[in-house]
């Protein structure tokens, strides 16, 4: 690559900011012969067509562009990674263009003069930048983990809730049997009665009969407190497990 010792422009990528799942990146612009900067923000799509026009213009071997990637590309570290390639990207870029006979290049790099800002006639201060870049990054981990923190929060608060009215609904409804137990109605009672009565046993020498019993209230009782004691600890152990269960899904 050829390159040029003086060039009319520097480039530097001075922080980063997501949006809505997008890049974006703050780029300064300083024109090194009047001392008037200016500031834009570009995502890398266009910036990556601008290297696919500028190779299918200009008849020079041009800079390698920072590769794309499909999965991941919001994560801080290659945030990062990608921000220094694409800095690397302009450096030699405008070391080996002239930026006055490339029309496409020197209007990307104007597009912001409308709204400079005059600065000192030093070059681009590297500490200042270097530590808005900084703090830009940390801000923005700052907000993802306070939002996901957020939202953790809400899920377990939205879970304990089902949770008690899940438990509280079993219990009000299938702990408690008494009020299963439905005693027949009376002239059903009368009518299985009558039928009993009919049913003898006659041997040949003695005639016996037996009459079978109608159930009592207590028997009934019985049974009931004995299904009641059989059932409740079943379920006080399934609502256990399900307790258990939800909370170790909070807990991920």
């Amino acid at each position: 690559m050829q390159q040029t010792q003086n060039s009319t422009y520097q480039l530097k990528i001075v922080n980063t900011e997501t949006r809505s799942d997008i890049v974006y990146y703050q780029i300064q612009v300083l024109n090194t012969q009047t001392k008037i900067s200016w500031s834009f923000e570009e995502r890398y799509k266009n910036l990556n067509n601008l290297h696919t026009q500028l190779s299918s213009e200009l008849k020079q071997q041009l800079p390698q562009f920072p590769a794309k990637k499909f999965f991941g590309n919001t994560d801080p570290e290659f945030i990062s990674t990608r921000k220094a390639g694409l800095q690397n990207y302009f450096k030699t870029l405008l070391q080996i263009i002239d930026v006055d006979q490339c029309p496409t290049l020197k209007k990307f790099l104007i597009k912001g003069e409308q709204k400079h800002i005059k600065d000192q006639p030093q070059q681009f201060k590297q500490d200042p930048i270097k530590q808005n870049d900084i703090q830009g990054n940390a801000s923005t981990k700052e907000k993802i983990q306070q939002q996901k923190q957020i939202e953790n929060e809400r899920i377990k608060k939205e879970l304990k809730e089902k949770l008690a009215a899940a438990t509280q609904q079993i219990k009000s409804k299938f702990v408690d049997l008494d009020n299963l137990v439905n005693p027949p109605e009376e002239h059903d009672i009368k009518k299985k009665r009558a039928f009993y009565d009919q049913i003898r046993l006659e041997p040949k020498n003695n005639q016996v009969n037996i009459d079978i019993p109608k159930p009592s209230s207590q028997s009934k009782m019985m049974i009931a407190q004995a299904t009641i004691e059989q059932t409740q600890p079943k379920l006080i152990q399934l609502i256990s497990q399900l307790q258990t269960g939800v909370e170790s899904i909070i807990r991920i």
